[in-house]
């Protein structure tokens, strides 16, 4: 059986552009994590929200850089990329979450409408970090 699967498995090879690029993602994976692990430390001494944001947020990019990475690499089997995908859609969705909390929690201290509130560059950003995090998912799950 298993020489059977062996024979008609496909002899992937990967682009030289994709892995380069997915290298890139490891390597930039490293300062991501150094400042997310710096952010944390830093509210660390405030309230049990801003460190699970911190967190959320931070995991959010990891996962991000080092799913694009294992993706454009070329080391996932089929279950493993449908796996990476939907954990990074769903940890993108709870980011995606907090971020529109904590837009309503800037309206209370600040004021204004949501439509206002998503003109600023702070606000949209990060809310778009969030949707590439779930696109990103799906082309690693139909890749």
């Amino acid at each position: 059986m298993n020489e059977y699967r062996q024979a008609n498995q496909e002899n992937k090879s990967v682009n030289p552009i994709a892995a380069a690029a997915g290298a890139a993602c490891f390597i930039l994976a490293l300062p991501a994590a150094i400042i997310g692990l710096l952010e944390l430390v830093d509210v660390l001494g405030y309230d049990t929200g801003m460190t699970l944001d911190s967190i959320i947020y931070t995991g959010t990019t990891l996962a991000i850089l080092i799913g694009s990475g294992l993706s454009l690499t070329g080391v996932l089997n089929d279950t493993m990329k449908m796996g990476l995908g939907a954990t990074l859609i769903a940890v993108s969705f709870l980011d995606l979450i907090r971020r529109i909390s904590s837009i309503n929690e800037e309206l209370g201290w600040y004021g204004g409408t949501w439509l206002e509130a998503i003109q600023w560059g702070w606000v949209h950003e990060q809310m778009e970090l969030s949707f590439l995090g779930m696109l990103i998912g799906i082309f690693i799950m139909t890749r």
